[in-house]
């Protein structure tokens, strides 16, 4: 079993902390750097190394595909000569494509290092002095889990100081973290390398020892390896910010984003939009899993990404998933993976699910509010426990993933009538961003229209200024049922006839003119057999609120959104509009 002391022994050899090392990797596997530690881990000089493929002088086995393909994955093991080491993985991707920059961070197994028993009291007396110069952080315990000696380092992550944890029991002695996994690792006399851990709100790489005397546990030693561990990716970026040294530093950071799009793809500067975006902001550093409503159309996949390029999690993926689209039958292996052997027909190695090709990032879960039943108590574990079981598995596995789910449904009523878990709607909604409707932000249409149009020039090779002013009333005045994405087709549908400078009004789908001019979008032009239709089939307060909804709806057309105007035109106060506006949204809601 390895000794605490032994791991200094160790670094002192290779100068770098529980021997740990990093490589960078191009697309290839070939070897464009890796530091000292790594050279000695895998046993060869660092200038024999460079440029050879890491395959060349390593068995990767399965790892080899996983890293050409993109895929995130900690804990796995490779052979270096007779050394087994383990191996986490990030890639680094431009444009959603794989460049290389694979950086494998690796760590000698612990069955592999000297196993001599030490006493404690001789492990604090030779260990206390060096403990500030050696390790992120560390944290020893007795037998008995309490604490006995913490490093500066250790007390700094939880902005506190050593004496303030220093006789407490492991469990209760620093706040706002994941519990200690210590007395566990005392309890099997099992070490655990290389797991992830929470900590005053930091996710960091941890390695937990028993410490051994005669065949007896005595105590446990902690070891953090890195405070955050995005401070990884963060170096491999600084790695591939040294190659690249001709490029803007602005396109750099751009590049480095795993979403693809981000704040600045959100067009929009209707009050309503700042106040979201604002909103989005604040939100979008911390850890917080994040519900977005809206109707299909309203770009909630766009927020999504912005939230996640916004995020401390940037550097790490960004995985959506469509729970609607992924067949009931195999959601749980796409969500959690599988083991090998599985089930008939599984790759052999297993495959990782969405949720650990999250790990570390954000996974996004469009269509929420589809999501089967059985799936959602397996999802509310994962969100509560940080853990997934992949199919066909009876190991646990730790995962990391901020979740922001999406839905244009009402999960509100679908909760009441049984088709989706409350305890998990409330796991999603511990902040709820709502993205309004087209109709409800129509000062936008226009800056949306440009943005749009600039975008198909430069896919058709063509220089359209514009919109004509015929075009542009009738964009203005259309409902917009699809919403922005609806407003995109219907640009790009243009695109394919204009023939000048302008899009005309005859260049924009048929449909729009018909629904104006039949009055589809909601505003009857012939109240004769508009009435004449309802009465007897309805009472008279319920054909009131109807028109009256009618009435308030197309004064806000006929002010182009503006509803101070509205309510001066309708003689009513703002204030009053607004109530209106909630009420018949509320009523809406409950139908």
């Amino acid at each position: 079993m390895v000794q605490v002391a032994d791991i200094t022994r160790m670094e002192g050899t290779t100068g770098c902390g529980d021997a740990s090392g990093i490589v960078r990797l191009d697309a290839d596997l070939g070897i464009t750097y890796l530091d000292a530690a790594a050279a000695t881990l895998i046993g060869m000089p660092v200038e024999s190394l460079l440029g050879r493929r890491l395959d060349e002088v390593a068995d990767l086995s399965e790892l080899s595909t996983l890293m050409k393909s993109g895929t995130v994955f900690n804990n796995q093991t490779l052979l270096a000569g007779k050394r087994r080491l383990v191996c986490d993985y990030l890639p680094s991707m431009e444009s959603e494509q794989l460049v290389g920059g694979i950086l494998s961070v690796l760590r000698l197994l612990p069955e592999q290092l000297p196993d001599p028993s030490i006493d404690l009291r001789a492990l604090l007396q030779s260990a206390s002095a060096s403990l500030d110069l050696n390790y992120d952080g560390i944290i020893i315990v007795d037998r008995e889990a309490v604490v006995v000696m913490v490093n500066k380092a250790f007390a700094e992550i939880l902005d506190t100081t050593p004496q303030a944890i220093i006789g407490k029991h492991v469990s209760s002695a620093y706040p706002n973290s994941q519990s200690s996994k210590l007395p566990a690792v005392m309890e099997s006399a099992t070490a655990q390398v290389g797991i992830t851990h929470y900590l005053n709100g930091k996710q960091v790489y941890a390695s937990l020892y028993p410490i051994i005397k005669d065949g007896q546990v005595i105590g446990g030693v902690g070891k953090i390896l890195f405070k955050d561990i995005r401070e990884i990716t963060l170096i491999a970026n600084r790695l591939q910010g040294a190659s690249e040294t001709r490029a803007a530093a602005g396109s750099v950071a751009r590049k480095e984003s795993m979403s693809r799009y981000d704040m600045n793809n959100i067009v929009g500067q209707s009050k309503i939009m700042q106040d979201l975006k604002e909103a989005l902001l604040r939100v979008a550093s911390k850890n917080s899993n994040i519900l977005l409503l809206g109707e299909s159309g309203t770009g909630k996949e766009l927020f999504a990404h912005a939230i996640h390029a916004a995020s401390n999690r940037r550097y790490a993926q960004f995985v959506k998933v469509n729970c609607a689209a992924i067949p009931e039958h195999l959601l749980e292996s796409e969500l959690f993976g599988y083991a090998e052997g599985a089930f008939t027909g599984a790759r052999k190695g297993g495959q990782l699910g969405k949720f650990e090709q999250a790990h570390l990032g954000t996974i996004f879960l469009d269509e929420i509010g589809d999501m089967p039943l059985y799936m959602q108590a397996k999802m509310l574990r994962v969100l509560q426990e940080r853990e997934l079981t992949p199919l066909g598995s009876n190991a646990p596995k730790t995962v990391d993933v901020r979740v922001v789910a999406a839905t244009n449904s009402n999960l509100e009523a679908l909760v009441r009538e049984g088709k989706f878990r409350q305890d998990l709607y409330y796991r999603l909604k511990v902040v709820t961003l709502c993205i309004p409707a087209l109709r409800e932000r129509k000062e936008d249409i226009r800056a949306l229209s440009v943005n749009f149009i600039q975008q198909f020039n430069e896919e058709f090779g063509l220089e359209v200024q514009g919109l004509s002013l015929e075009a542009r009333d009738v964009v203005m005045h259309y409902d917009w049922p699809g919403n922005v994405r609806e407003l995109r087709n219907v640009i790009e549908s243009a695109f394919n006839v204009v023939t000048g400078p302008l899009i005309l009004k005859e260049h924009l789908p048929d449909q729009l003119s018909r629904m104006l001019r039949d009055g589809s979008s909601g505003i009857p032009h012939d109240i004769g057999p508009y009435l004449r239709a309802r009465l007897g089939s309805k009472p008279l307060p319920a054909i009131v609120e109807e028109f009256e909804k009618l009435l308030v709806e197309a004064a806000i057309e006929f002010c182009n959104g503006n509803k101070l105007q509205a309510a001066d035109l309708l003689g009513i106060s703002r204030q009053w509009l607004y109530k209106k506006l909630q009420k018949h949204h509320d009523d809406s809601s409950d139908r």
